[in-house]
């Protein structure tokens, strides 16, 4: 049965539904039916690789129009991950995205749908601070949360302020002098 076969020549354009052979399910998150698991999988792999990789000039302007149209319809499914995956996708463009690959708990969190933890961060005078932190969270961010909290808004204070990462208190008693000042 040649009905079956399909082949595509010549360039594809964004949008255009390739033809697929009866036989396979037909999973799109245009679809009214519900999602189906192996969409929802390429969804999280997609918001995965978007925080690690950038995609090439020519695919940017077509990859960010799919996203932002499944984000803003909401008639459509994986609104939330489409806006992560944009949200990636734009960090790694301006910051240049993850250089230290996910550990097997972060990948577990993200399998099972959650992409945010929430990390102690300590600020001046020994208090602690909860933030939940992204797949894609930047210093930046953290210092733009901190500073919006304490009442500061202008972007170029946000430059006044730095981060420590200190992985064991007792191995740095200099920051401990910092910490409780």
């Amino acid at each position: 049965n040649t009905s079956a076969k399909t082949y595509v020549s010549g360039p594809v354009s964004p949008g255009d539904a390739l033809p697929l052979p009866p036989s396979l399910p037909r999973c799109s998150p245009r679809s009214p039916a519900p999602p189906c698991t192996s969409c929802q999988k390429g969804w999280k792999l997609l918001c995965l690789l978007s925080a690690y990789y950038r995609c090439s000039e020519v695919l940017k302007p077509y990859l960010l129009g799919f996203l932002q149209e499944m984000r803003s319809n909401p008639a459509l499914h994986f609104q939330g991950i489409a806006r992560a995956c944009e949200r990636n996708l734009q960090k790694t463009f301006q910051f240049g995205g993850r250089s230290e690959f996910p550990s097997s708990i972060e990948l577990q969190a993200m399998v099972a749908g959650r992409s945010a933890k929430r990390q102690l961060f300590l600020l001046p005078g020994g208090i602690e601070r909860h933030l939940k932190i992204k797949t894609c969270s930047v210093a930046l961010d953290v210092i733009q949360e901190i500073c919006l909290e304490m009442g500061v808004y202008r972007p170029e204070a946000f430059d006044e302020y730095i981060i420590f990462a200190v992985s064991n208190r007792s191995e740095c008693p200099e920051f401990q002098a910092y910490i409780s000042c």
